[in-house]
């Protein structure tokens, strides 16, 4: 049996790259639909079945209606369809003429989205379909996730099916529900749901390289309790708000020294200026990047002038510190409302420290891959009711051991400031196996259509890919996906035509794989 340290050392001798780079396109003035412009055919059929799947609304934990919508798609031609209590929904698509005897073949996307909104825009996820824009190459929404992480995974998955003509083993499409969240999907399917030897997931975000391995991770909750008491009479309010970072993926974009809201408002407040915490807010998902955080304070007039200069100092720090955060904005303002209640100057100290104590962004770097974070965390949602601090905190890594002890580390951080933590969900790592002949396969075929290599990558986001290699340890697998940017956030966008490279990708590698 061979190790998982033994597969990582294996896998450094190849050529990785761990970073993503933007593909330069030319983006033409804001067109409000057709989303179809003059693309290829496969393109056009694809962007068709997203726009279609675009339409139902499918926030994580609200996936009924997809997968319904994914059961009657494959009831009106006539594929085998079945789910299980998790609204996992398969369907079985038979092999090709003189394909038989393959192997079968999953094709593996998650149908629910991060859902997400700039704060002016009134979108109801629970009704409102997705309105997409076409800028020139890229596909985007409107003030909203575009939700191409992982609709278009399914939507190439769907057209494959049912294409005329395409060579291909029996395949099986799989959609797993819940992945943004916990992966419960993923972790539930059956052990003998998979009638798959060899399992394509199409969840990876840049085109032209292969995943082959992902970081393992932990979601933990922690809840300070808290006591407000009666303000004093003459303090005043303030608002204190950061805004318009760039955000993005906790995990893929962790190690591009991103800011964090909620840690900024924390830092911000991280001097001797006695202030009474009144609320604080910010993020809605734990695995995107918060880009915007709002407190509420209280304090006597006369620290008025400290607390502005502090700002204003404060500001200026930031813009120093991270120059890529050109759209940052901290704002304070005077509110005429007074509150009612608030923390003890004491408390609002204490729960500052508790948020500044927690790491945020990478925490350890990888001494296998130069440029990929070993073990990371991120401070996703912060939210204070009218008896606690609520904080939900992702860590992931790729070492098991290191991402306990990190775990540990921030459990007992949080229990030294009086704090519980309950582990919502955790998931495993996919150790890379560059042996699998699924692998080699796919260098082949990707060189034979695009006369360049495959490049190929170990990435720090989680894929469900940990579980499947859990579940079927002897199952081949990769990940691909066509190029996205901003994913987790409203400036999330699809590069278009790498959707049907992908296509083409695949229906290259399908046809090898008779065997």
């Amino acid at each position: 049996m061979i190790t998982m340290g033994l597969l990582w050392a294996g896998l450094a001798c190849l050529a990785l790259v761990f970073s993503t780079s933007a593909l330069a396109a030319e983006v033409v003035p804001d067109q409000q639909g057709p989303v179809l412009a003059d693309d290829g055919a496969d393109t056009t059929r694809i962007l068709a079945i997203f726009e279609a799947i675009s339409q139902v609304p499918r926030c994580s934990k609200d996936e009924e209606r997809i997968a319904a919508w994914l059961v009657q798609w494959a009831e009106e031609r006539g594929f085998p369809v079945k789910t299980d209590e998790f609204l996992n929904v398969l369907i079985s698509v038979p092999a090709a003429e003189g394909y038989a005897d393959a192997p079968v073949v999953a094709l593996q996307a998650h149908m629910d989205m991060v859902c997400q909104k700039t704060a002016d825009s009134d979108h109801d996820f629970t009704t409102d379909p997705i309105r997409l824009v076409r800028e020139g190459d890229w596909l985007r929404a409107t003030d909203t996730t575009l939700g191409a992480d992982d609709g278009i995974g399914m939507a190439i998955a769907l057209f494959l099916a049912e294409e005329p003509g395409l060579k291909h083993p029996a395949l099986e499409l799989l959609f797993t529900t819940d992945e943004e969240v916990d992966m419960s999907g993923a972790e539930g399917l059956a052990e003998d749901a998979l009638k798959a030897e060899r399992f394509i997931n199409i969840d990876s975000e840049t085109e032209g390289f292969v995943t082959l391995g992902a970081a393992g991770g932990v979601k933990l909750e922690i809840t300070l309790p808290l006591a407000f008491t009666p303000l004093s009479p003459g303090q005043a309010m303030y608002s204190l708000r950061v805004d318009g970072l760039l955000g993005g993926h906790s995990g893929v974009e962790i190690h591009k020294n991103r800011a964090n809201a909620n840690v900024l408002v924390a830092r911000a407040l991280d001097e001797a200026i006695p202030f009474r915490l009144i609320s604080f807010a910010g993020g809605s998902a734990d695995n995107a990047i918060t880009p915007a955080s709002e407190l509420i304070l209280a304090l006597e007039p006369e620290h008025d002038d400290a607390l502005r200069a502090r700002i204003a100092a404060f500001e200026q720090e930031i813009r120093d510190e991270y120059p890529e955060e050109t759209g940052f904005s901290v704002t304070l303002q005077a509110l005429a409302n007074p509150a009612d209640a608030a923390l003890s100057a004491t408390d609002s100290a204490r729960l500052i420290e508790l948020i500044l104590a927690i790491p945020q962004g990478v925490y350890e770097w990888s001494e296998i891959f130069p440029g990929l974070p070993e073990t990371s965390n991120n401070i996703g949602i912060l939210l204070t009711t009218d008896a606690a601090l609520e904080l939900t905190v992702f860590h992931r890594g790729f070492s098991p051991e290191k991402l306990e002890n990190l775990a540990r580390e921030i459990e007992q951080t949080a229990a030294q400031a009086g704090a519980a933590t309950n582990r919502r969900s955790q998931f495993p790592a996919w150790p890379p196996n560059p042996e699998a002949a699924l692998y080699k396969k796919a260098l082949v075929a990707y060189e034979r259509a695009f006369s360049t290599p495959l490049q190929t990558e170990v990435v720090h986001a989680g894929l469900e890919c940990g579980f499947i290699a859990e579940k079927y340890p002897h199952m081949e697998i990769i990940s691909i996906g066509p190029t996205m940017e901003y994913v987790h956030t409203p400036k999330e966008r699809l590069h278009v035509p790498s959707v049907e490279r992908v296509a083409l990708f695949l229906r290259e590698l399908l046809k090898d794989l008779d065997q």
